[in-house]
């Protein structure tokens, strides 16, 4: 049997599957196997909110809020709010909050700004933080807030799941 094409729908089901999908205006009222697919949005909103924040900084605050109170982290007078700003806007990384050294990295900067980093007389952040400043100390490292890795800041190790 050859399959025939017309724009006559038949009258009887045939018992040979077309080779081409079919289609309808008219919706059909037994339920798809599978579900379908479409580019093209839908003209009705879902009714279950979505759980992505809208933002990159929104997702930086819902990953962040575990360490620290989203009011503290909103006020960029306060050490976290500092830290919150210098990793999402400064931070030569660029790290994305769901990167696994986001946290840690926030939380080290947080140190950094709550004990006046600033004015520190060893390893604090150079004024080009891209410039990669080594410090002396009694353990040597970069200087804080730059491009290195955070475990490599002045006196900081990182291992064996433990920051020091």
């Amino acid at each position: 049997l050859q399959p025939s094409s017309s724009s006559v729908p038949s009258l009887q089901p045939s018992f040979v599957p077309s080779l081409q999908p079919s289609s309808s205006s008219v919706p059909s009222s037994v339920p798809s196997a599978q579900p379908s697919s479409s580019s093209v949005p839908s003209f009705v909103p879902s009714y279950v909110p979505s759980s992505v924040p809208s933002s990159e900084r929104e997702f930086a605050l819902n990953i962040l809020s575990d360490v620290s109170d989203v009011s503290l982290l909103r006020d960029n007078t306060t050490p976290q709010g500092k830290a919150f700003e210098w990793i999402l806007d400064t931070d030569p990384l660029r790290l994305a909050p769901a990167d696994g050294s986001f946290v840690q990295r926030f939380v080290l900067a947080v140190l950094y700004f709550s004990t006046g980093g600033g004015s520190w007389n060893r390893c604090s952040a150079p004024a080009d933080v891209n410039n990669l400043v080594v410090c002396t100390t009694i353990f040597s490292g970069s200087a804080w807030l730059t491009n290195s890795s955070e475990c490599d800041w002045g006196r900081i190790r990182c291992g064996d799941g433990v920051t020091r």
